[in-house]
């Protein structure tokens, strides 16, 4: 499994996962991404796995800079992964609205959040409007669900 991280160059091996959702602010707020790249490789996923957040966390003031590497990286993936596991005020995830928005009828997705994540009522409306699904509500599940859906595009 390839992992890259936003400002690193994207070169694509095999199927491609963007994982999208908050992002930390600060130090308060362990990344859920690490324990996603974590059961991606449990699971054996092969393709290549784009991270929207540096490698090394540095709190800025600014993250405007990082919008166009995201930007590439979700419009060349394969799959987005949407987990919105959003805490107010810790992890508001208000990149991710706009992304969900945007995305939902323009790429393939998967939804999931975390039953404790405050004011997610209209991401999964708008998802089991949009995609006809339910949303995951366990990290693991969707990352499996998605490693599946990226497997039978190749059969």
């Amino acid at each position: 499994m390839k992992v890259i991280y936003s400002f690193e160059e994207i070169k694509i091996e095999g199927k491609s996962i963007f994982l999208a959702g908050p992002t930390p602010r600060n130090n308060d707020v362990d990344s859920w991404r690490s324990e996603a790249i974590n059961i991606l490789r449990k699971n054996k996923f092969v393709g290549t796995v784009l991270v929207p957040e540096a490698r090394k966390f540095e709190p800025k003031s600014n993250y405007l800079n990082e919008v166009e590497w995201d930007t590439k990286a979700a419009e060349i993936c394969d799959l987005m992964v949407f987990w919105v596991p959003r805490h107010i005020p810790k992890l508001l995830g208000l990149t991710t609205n706009i992304e969900f928005g945007y995305y939902i009828d323009k790429k393939k997705i998967i939804y999931g959040r975390p039953n404790t994540a405050d004011d997610i009522d209209y991401m999964d409306w708008f998802y089991e409007k949009n995609i006809g699904k339910k949303p995951f509500d366990n990290l693991e599940n969707v990352l499996k669900e998605s490693i599946k859906l990226l497997e039978e595009e190749l059969k």
